[in-house]
């Protein structure tokens, strides 16, 4: 139980939430438009606790494997290329320092992959919770005179890994954990409406690694509920990272927008199919949010991002409803 709760906080990063320093209006906003998403997570927890996370409500579908593949892409980008970003430009360390620091987190995040090293989350979420109290000093974010809500919602999209705790091990009686989650999410980007640190860039890389090693172990629940050997998932990461060094930025470049956009994709159809009765009104709100955070995706990207995205999403579907069907005329 407590390593749930230590896996919840990692999801939302509150350090980097902190360090955002939105105005309190934009900031309660953002709160109350990734509220349903919360709440979608909690109704669906509380009823079942699922083995293989939201790909449990869209597996009898079509589009199931599609939602599947997306997922598991998504969050295999982004182990690599968010190491990178963390060790070579948040901290911006160099040669051996960089090499050494980079190396000791590929090796954490292999044990992670394989199940193993999942203490490592309480000292990355006790120390997000403890450095929220540290080095920062009171400097009020001023809002605009106009709303925009470009920028509140993709703030509220911050809170997206939040979709990571079904991925956990846990069971109904858990699913407080949500509530939790987002308490200190939201808590976290309101507290950073009245608070500065020159340490931002530090703090933002502890999350990226907080939530490393949380993604790290979502895959590996997920590969293991398939009956994939997780030696394949370590290979794969291994061999991103290798080709990652040759040149982290262009790596960066190239992972990180298909990385986004297939995760909003999965997320838009598991919150399509997540609840049924009134229950609906909130995940397809949520479906909502996740269909706005893919277009946003792709209208950021420079060309050669967009096509990789439209590649991507190609290739997903294609074989997603290929081994579906395949699957579904086996006798």
């Amino acid at each position: 139980m407590k390593r749930l709760v230590f896996f919840a906080i990692n999801s939302v990063a509150p350090l980097t939430l902190m360090t955002l320093h939105s105005s309190l209006r934009d900031a309660i906003l953002s709160s109350l438009i990734i509220s349903p998403l919360g709440i979608s997570l909690y109704l669906y927890l509380r009823s079942s606790w699922p083995k293989t996370g939201l790909y449990d409500a869209i597996q009898g579908s079509r589009l199931g494997k599609v939602q599947l593949y997306s997922w598991v892409v998504s969050y295999f980008l982004y182990l690599s290329y968010t190491l990178d970003y963390a060790v070579f430009y948040d901290l911006n360390l160099h040669g051996v320092v960089a090499y050494s620091l980079l190396g000791l987190l590929t090796l954490l995040t292999g044990l992670v992959l394989l199940g193993r090293a999942e203490m490592l989350l309480i000292p990355l979420a006790l120390g997000q919770l403890g450095l929220a109290f540290l080095y920062w000093t009171p400097s009020p974010a001023q809002a605009q005179h106009t709303i925009d809500f470009l920028d509140i919602l993709n703030s509220s999209l911050l809170l997206v890994c939040m979709t990571l705790i079904p991925y956990a091990d846990g069971e109904p009686k858990m699913a407080w954990v949500v509530p939790i989650s987002l308490g200190v999410g939201v808590g976290s980007l309101i507290a950073g409406s009245f608070l500065v640190t020159p340490l931002s860039q530090i703090y933002g890389s502890i999350s990226m690694i907080g939530l490393v090693m949380v993604e790290g172990l979502a895959l590996n629940r997920v590969f293991r509920s398939q009956k994939v050997n997780p030696m394949f998932l370590l290979t794969g990461f291994l061999v991103s990272v290798l080709i990652s060094l040759i040149s982290p930025l262009t790596y960066y470049n190239l992972t990180i927008a298909p990385s986004v956009a297939l995760l909003y994709l999965s997320l838009f159809l598991a919150f399509a199919y997540l609840l049924t009765g009134v229950g609906r009104i909130f995940s397809w709100a949520s479906a909502g949010l996740m269909m706005y955070g893919l277009y946003n995706s792709f209208l950021v990207g420079d060309l050669i991002q967009q096509v990789s995205i439209l590649l991507a999403i190609f290739v997903i579907v294609l074989v997603g409803l290929t081994l579906k069907r395949k699957g579904a005329s086996t006798p």
